[in-house]
């Protein structure tokens, strides 16, 4: 099973652009995901993607695949059983003060789904700037972290003292230039 995986800060406009361009030009299934307060599951039509990403302030992941989803699940593990080969947007959560990575991936070994992946994941990367100091605020420890990729909307976040903020617990990301 090959896995994909790419994080990533960039504000939830941006995400959602991407979105709608990647159901477009690869004529991509879209579905959205809702983790809280309970686990909902709904297909989004292609033509209304973007604005479906961005009306819906409390989506926890956006999926992609190359073919209808099996929507009939309970639990977002249930769907990802249900839809192995899909390709997961898990948004990273934005307010004024703050952006968290935005993570992609996928785990898959079916060559067309891996293709279209692999551009998709390859497209974002060109488009992004790298280089960044990450920080733990809480011992001060500071390290390098020349793969880290953000955009330029959360370039703009952090010069306005917006901190960027790991996927998931405190670390902190300072861009470089």
């Amino acid at each position: 099973m090959t896995k994909l995986s790419m994080q990533f800060h960039a504000t939830q406009a941006e995400v959602a652009s991407w979105v709608a361009h990647w159901v477009e030009d690869y004529q991509l299934a879209l579905a959205v995901e809702v983790f809280i307060p309970g686990y909902r599951v709904r297909p989004c039509e292609r033509d209304a993607a973007l604005d479906a990403i961005r009306d819906l302030p409390d989506i926890s992941r956006v999926v992609l695949n190359l073919t209808p989803m099996d929507l009939a699940v309970d639990s977002s593990i249930r769907f990802l059983r249900a839809n192995p080969d899909v390709l997961t947007v898990s948004l990273g959560a934005q307010s004024q003060d703050e952006l968290r990575e935005t993570v992609i991936g996928a785990m898959t070994d079916h060559r067309e789904s891996l293709k279209t992946w692999r551009a998709i994941i390859a497209g974002a990367k060109k488009s992004m700037l790298t280089g960044s100091i990450v920080v733990n605020p809480v011992t001060g420890a500071r390290q390098d972290a020349r793969g880290h990729y953000y955009t330029a909307g959360a370039r703009e976040m952090a010069k306005r003292g917006a901190r960027l903020l790991a996927s998931v617990g405190w670390n902190e990301y300072h861009v470089t230039e």
